[in-house]
């Protein structure tokens, strides 16, 4: 079978296919990756926010607030670096990297916050702003 050369540079058309898709995937792979599973809900006038973020250290993680979002930011940087008493077949490791800015869907009280870190999930609660909760007045009669 004749193989077939675009324009005579020497290269298959079904090697430049393969490097059009390459090029595809190499493009969307870094979208795929960075999804962290998140959930945001309202528990008892806060709002409660959870991250998925196995493998990262507590001590690694920093978690600004604000009142209209929440910022988390670390990076773990791996290596394979060390003693081997036996046979490596495999390893795959590298930097891991978490940078979200969560948009919250109320005004809450940043200086009253509090965090926690329990199997591998991050658990933010952020206590509403008193404007926000608004007070209850006492109806006098008069």
């Amino acid at each position: 079978m004749r193989q077939m050369v675009p324009f005579g540079r020497g290269t298959s058309i079904f090697d430049e296919m393969d490097d059009v898709f390459r090029g595809f995937s190499d493009a969307i792979r870094p979208m795929t990756r960075r999804y962290v599973p998140v959930d945001m809900y309202e528990e008892n006038n806060e709002v409660v926010v959870n991250i998925d973020a196995p493998g990262f250290d507590p001590s690694q993680i920093e978690i600004k607030t604000f009142s209209d979002r929440v910022n988390v930011r670390s990076n773990v940087e791996e290596s394979s670096e060390g003693e081997n008493d036996g046979r490596t077949w495999y390893m795959r490791r590298g930097n891991r990297t978490m940078n979200l800015s969560l948009t919250l869907p109320t005004e809450v009280d940043p200086e009253s916050a509090q965090a926690s870190f329990k199997n591998g999930v991050i658990t933010v609660r952020l206590p509403k702003s008193r404007a926000v909760q608004g007070r209850v007045l006492e109806l006098r009669q008069e």
